[in-house]
């Protein structure tokens, strides 16, 4: 699990081209304009969703990991509380789901506070999970990039 602010991007760079394209992309585009939705960055590779919802306040809290995919998020607007641990024999709660490359867990977790102009990479390694900043009530705006492991 990597987290920085953008004006960093540049020393992960190197990690894969995937990675690198993701975070170029989030530092030469206007993302709080681009509607709302999934985008094809490269064909197969690397894919953007562009996420906007209000916080729900919550005491549950289950974990996600992925196989085949990196995770690189962004925070546009908004601010989150990100759950992180390491993935080790941790059980499924359920089925993985191979289509969307998504398995839940339970764990205890550690907590960071990302805000706008942060972003996290969450490698297979890295269950992740985001709750609710102070307040609950504010509205997140989020850009997921779903890498494929090169």
């Amino acid at each position: 699990m990597i987290i920085d602010r953008i004006e960093n991007a540049t020393r992960y760079y190197a990690l894969t081209t995937g990675i690198a394209e993701a975070l170029e992309y989030i530092k030469n585009n206007d993302l709080s304009n681009i509607e709302l939705g999934s985008y094809e960055i490269r064909k197969g590779k690397v894919r953007m969703i562009v996420n906007e919802y209000e916080q729900k306040c919550t005491d549950r809290v289950t974990m996600e990991a992925h196989r085949k995919n990196i995770d690189v998020q962004y925070w546009v607007t908004g601010s989150e509380l990100m759950g992180y641990a390491p993935l080790q024999s941790q059980s499924l709660l359920g089925p993985f789901n191979e289509d969307k490359d998504f398995g839940n867990y339970a764990a205890d977790a550690s907590f960071s506070k990302l805000e706008p102009g942060m972003f996290a990479i969450y490698f297979p390694t890295d269950m992740h999970t985001a709750v609710a900043d102070v307040g609950c009530d504010s509205k997140v705006r989020k850009i997921v990039f779903k890498v494929e492991i090169e």
